[in-house]
């Protein structure tokens, strides 16, 4: 059942809503990771997190003007498996061609406010009613 899988265009929206956790898999190596995107106080600014155990993500760059940016503060080089499939998968989101290969999952929770999502609609959106309000479209 692919209740929380969401189309390329979904994702783009979803990683900007505020608070989105979500796994992108490679359908072909079953290849996951797993990020937390939130949003800072500073407006078109989005913290990127990595998860690196059960409840435990660790920062890995931020997104700026709809750029992937690693910083100082980055636990990972650019290097890293996990900073390369999120700047492939966000740079091919940001121009709406991700492969077919590619899946991206959210974890059943609004992408703004981080509540469960119950209402078909909702499931199929990655945003709560209300939240899908506010939401840039």
């Amino acid at each position: 059942m692919n209740t929380n899988k969401l189309t390329s265009e979904k994702a783009y929206q979803f990683i900007h809503g505020g608070n989105s956790v979500f796994t992108v898999l490679n359908t072909l190596t079953k290849n996951r990771f797993t990020y937390k995107v939130k949003r800072h106080k500073v407006e078109d600014v989005y913290f990127v997190n990595l998860l690196v155990n059960p409840d435990t993500y660790v920062y890995i760059g931020f997104l700026k003007h709809g750029n992937f940016i690693l910083s100082k503060k980055s636990k990972f080089s650019k290097d890293s498996q996990s900073v390369k499939v999120f700047n492939y998968i966000y740079t091919k989101l940001k121009i709406g061609n991700l492969p077919d290969i590619i899946e991206f999952w959210h974890e059943g929770k609004c992408g703004k406010c981080g509540r469960s999502l119950t209402v078909p609609e909702s499931i199929d959106s990655g945003f709560g009613p209300e939240c899908i309000k506010k939401i840039v479209k």
